[in-house]
């Protein structure tokens, strides 16, 4: 029975649209390209991590991207723009938490930016039982000791628990831990599949 909802942040509940600012801050499709392919989801690791400083992770991002040190920098100044609520986001968790589930976070995020954002761009924030956030436990997805981080701290059954993320190895790893999983593509297509596993 399923009585603990676990959600990732970014792309699930608020957006991450890196790439539309790169766009607008006058990145080239291969700029971008550079990016994805030496930064995103391997270097931009270390910030979600959260053991090396900020002034450190940035420093270590930008070792690759020899000629896009000054882009990177204007779009990492900007970075909180690409960062909203889903419309959708607030009234997803005080629907479920009005049906008795409780409703958890696992996400990972800079240490920083959680701190300077989640106040102004996380109206769902007070309504969660709980969190866990990378840089804040230095662990990251999807590596089984944050999953067993919030597991131990809340004192949550794996069985009762059902994990939502938009990358689909971040599910495979709780799965692995015996939750179940729902990878998001779409607010829709998630409820449904949710509405379908929840306690009544």
């Amino acid at each position: 029975m399923i009585k603990n909802v676990i959600f990732d942040i970014g792309n699930v509940l608020v957006t991450f649209l890196w790439e539309d600012l790169a766009e607008e801050l006058g990145f080239t499709e291969e700029d971008i390209r550079v990016m994805n392919e030496r930064v995103i989801g391997d270097r931009w690791n270390e910030l979600d991590r959260g053991v090396m400083s900020e002034e450190e992770a940035l420093a270590y991002i930008k070792k690759a991207l020899p000629g896009l040190e000054e882009k990177f920098d204007l779009l990492w100044n900007r970075i909180g723009e690409v960062i909203e609520p889903y419309p959708y986001s607030k009234d997803w968790v005080m629907d479920l938490k009005a049906r008795g589930a409780n409703v958890y976070l696992l996400s990972n995020f800079p240490k920083e930016l959680f701190s300077k954002l989640s106040k102004i761009k996380m109206p769902f924030l007070p309504y969660v039982d709980g969190k866990v956030i990378s840089a804040f436990v230095q662990k990251i997805k999807p590596d089984a000791e944050i999953y067993e981080e919030l597991l131990k701290t809340y004192d949550l059954q794996a069985e009762e628990c059902i994990f939502i993320d938009d990358r689909k190895v971040n599910v495979d790893a709780a799965k692995a831990l015996g939750m179940q999983g729902i990878v998001f593509t779409s607010y829709e297509e998630a409820k449904k599949e949710l509405d379908q596993k929840l306690i009544r």
